[in-house]
């Protein structure tokens, strides 16, 4: 199976999105078809025989614009034809409702009102003609479909009265013409795409963003000289320098130099991280204080931040169940409509007061331009669009719009321990040694790829002491190291390697702690007490998430003493420890026999067979590892504080969505009715079809900026 990104041009509601769905997913070949419309963005999954280019051409074919490639948005031509067509319609108001009314004559008057509107209908209004005759071509309709139906009516209508003004009278048409509703129509329609395209492009900030971070040029080195390479030509093994200040241009490795990088824009983690020789440094942070040259490991789409566009891409795309049940409500809407129209129609002919005809076609329009479903398809895809890319800033990826709806319905969470809760690498904690012993300790250590050994030099290093080379050393496997260092001979490694020398140890005191014991010349020193570390602010967390009224679980493998203490720290009355990853899994499926909701957090993978079996899965993205984003939501800072934020942007997103739902149907319930003659009920004044187009440029506006408010959470 492969897939296929296409970015569209030319959708003007969800229903071009779904008519672009259902098309190419009835290709042969087509396994997926999924459209975003407010992103502009496709995703199709197929095989042999179908190509990229035969979904393309059938895209094309049914009247949009396609590309794999990214399509220029940023020349916007919607105000200059919103400006043309509005000066027309102006100069046609005034001859047919203004002080030019009726000049020279009423004949003459019609054929210049005629000829002003031309340009307007078949030039700046082509799309909504040609959406028609793709609507009697194939029966597919959309937005544009509505607006050409009720600009061509009201544009043949009056056309046929202007040069057939008798034939006409004698078969009881009104000496009314409509080309200053098609100006009108057709300029304000414009008008609300100009201002849907800015609050749009508002919406997709985070991802314009993260696009821009794929950009820009390095300094590459070769044979001692610096040369301005632009990224697209950057070779893995390419040796890089990256500058004070310079953006990380591709993934790598430092080989010289040290210093800190901001990694805000991948991992939403506000503190510099320091960065030496061997560390890994990522395309689209930014270095700090001093120059380092690394060497390119991933380019292009292989990228950490490339997997990250792709993963938020993606999340846009999809679909939650409220989405579906509005997308299953527009592909009836436009018949509907359509068939509502002539049913007006109908009735102001037959039952309508004089001027039957004139009132017949205004209505019918009225009805055909204000019940465009354009903001119903706005509702749910701005909302996904704002809330995920705002997400991605903060360092929170995740997968799609059913995620958010799982994230307000869960009542249960299940936190993994080492790596989730604790930092997932031991530290030490408290010594008795004096820092002449601990300098010569960490100088044996640093010879030592154990982790406890690593905590050893590097505690020794916090504290400023001095790491020499020694004379002597040997691991001893399981037990711990011997070594000599300034002619002294040491001895340090655990209890039973102490046991096994006939090393007397003085301090017997037990501790759930790793110690380190630590002897010369047979003689006990001292002893290092190592923990794993609750990370910070993993209390507060608990807290709040227990205020919350959801219930909180700590499952580990660790041993049951360790467990316990970490949960009664941390105020968790539901733990278990030396539980096996399948275990783990079937404690929340006796959960979820409960009917509770349950929310899985580790670190994606001993935890899997928990992480697939829980209703909603989260994973620490430490390192970078995007096999843990198969997750429903990814923490690339391994802060689980963004628990407490996922939960939050779900909750308000999902508030926006119901919000954005409402506004759309009760703007189509009470509209359609005010179009069709109640508002002539009410005022006795039919419902001009221009202010009907104004209004359906309006509720699309109205639902993305309230979208918009998500960028604030």
């Amino acid at each position: 199976m492969k897939r296929l990104k296409v970015h569209l041009q030319g959708m003007t509601c969800s229903a071009c999105a779904l008519s672009i769905e259902k098309e190419i997913g009835n290709l042969k070949g087509v396994e997926g078809s999924h459209v975003n419309f407010a992103a502009e963005i496709a995703h199709f999954e197929y095989k042999e025989p179908i190509t990229p280019d035969d979904i393309i051409s059938k895209i094309k074919m049914l009247g949009y614009g396609a590309s794999v490639e990214s399509l220029d948005r940023s020349k916007s031509t919607e105000i200059y034809q919103f400006v043309f067509s509005f000066i027309l319609a102006l100069m046609i108001f005034v001859l047919a409702m203004g002080p030019l009314v009726g000049w020279p004559t009423r004949s003459y008057n019609f054929m210049i009102q005629f000829f002003l509107c031309l340009p307007i209908y078949f030039w700046i209004g082509k799309d909504f003609q040609l959406a028609v005759l793709t609507f009697f071509r194939t029966a597919h309709s959309n937005m544009n479909t509505l607006i050409g139906l009720g600009t061509s009516a009201a544009f043949i209508y009056s056309t046929f009265i202007t040069f057939f003004m008798e034939t006409a009278k004698s078969v009881g048409l009104t000496e009314k013409v409509y080309f200053e509703a098609v100006g009108f129509i057709i300029s304000f329609v414009y008008l609300g795409k100009f201002f849907e395209k800015l609050a749009k492009k508002k919406a997709n900030d985070a991802m314009e963003e993260l696009l821009k971070l794929e950009s820009g040029t390095a300094l590459v080195l070769k044979d001692g000289k610096e040369y301005h390479t632009d990224i697209r030509e950057i070779q893995v093994g390419d040796l890089i320098r990256v500058k004070p200040g310079e953006k990380v241009i591709v993934d790598g490795k430092i080989v010289s130099g040290q210093s800190h990088i901001d990694e805000s824009s991948i991992t939403g983690e506000p503190v510099p991280v320091s960065k030496s020789i061997g560390d890994k440094v990522l395309a689209g942070t930014l270095n700090g204080e001093s120059t380092f040259d690394m060497k390119a490991n991933k380019i292009g789409k292989n990228t950490f931040l490339h997997k990250v566009i792709e993963y938020v891409e993606n999340a846009q795309g999809s679909k939650p169940p409220i989405q579906k049940m509005a997308d299953q409500i527009s592909s009836y809407f436009v018949p509907f409509v359509i068939t509502f129209s002539i049913l007006t129609f109908l009735t102001w002919v037959f039952m309508g007061p004089e001027p039957k005809w004139g009132n017949a076609i205004s209505n019918m329009i009225s009805v055909l331009v204000i019940a465009c479903p354009c903001a119903l398809g706005l509702a749910t895809p701005t909302a996904i669009l704002v809330a995920t890319g705002n997400a991605s800033k903060k360092g929170i990826l995740i997968a799609g719009g059913e995620v958010i709806e799982k994230g307000v319905k869960v009542d249960s969470i299940i936190f993994d321990k080492t790596g989730t809760l604790t930092k997932g690498r031991p530290q030490v904690v408290s010594t008795d040694l004096d820092d002449k012993i601990l300098s010569d300790v960490a100088s044996l250590e640093n010879f030592s790829e154990h982790p406890l050994a690593q905590a050893v030099v590097n505690f020794a290093k916090e504290k400023g002491l001095e790491i020499r080379d020694p004379e002597r050393f040997k691991i001893i496997g399981g037990r711990g190291i011997e070594g000599e260092i300034n002619g002294q001979n040491y001895i340090i490694g655990n209890r039973t390697f102490f046991n096994e020398k006939s090393i007397p140890i003085s301090d017997n005191s037990t501790n759930d702690s790793t110690e380190i014991l630590v002897s010369s010349s047979g003689k006990y020193l001292g002893r290092l007490l190592l923990d794993d570390q609750i990370k910070d602010g993993v209390k507060d967390v608990i807290t709040s998430l227990k205020q919350k009224g959801i219930e909180i679980w700590l499952l580990s493998g660790d041993k049951k003493e360790t467990v316990e203490k970490v949960a009664n720290h941390l105020g968790i009355e539901h733990f278990k420890g030396e539980v096996s990853p399948v275990d783990k899994a079937k404690t929340i499926e006796q959960l979820q026999a409960q009917g509770k909701k349950v929310a899985m957090m580790g670190d994606g993978i001993n935890d899997a067979p928990a992480l697939s079996k829980a209703d909603l899965s989260l994973a620490m993205g430490a390192g970078t590892d995007l096999a843990k984003a198969s997750s429903d939501v990814t923490l690339l800072s391994g802060d689980i504080g963004h628990v407490l934020t996922f939960m939050r942007i779900s909750s308000k997103t999902l508030k926006i969505i119901k919000e954005n739902l409402f506004l759309s149907f009760i703007y189509n319930v009470l509209c359609i009715p005010l179009a069709a003659g109640v508002y002539f009920i009410l005022s006795g004044k039919l419902f001009p079809p221009a202010l009907a187009s104004l209004a359906m440029g309006l509720s699309s506006i109205s639902v993305v900026l309230n979208s918009l408010r998500l960028k604030k959470s």
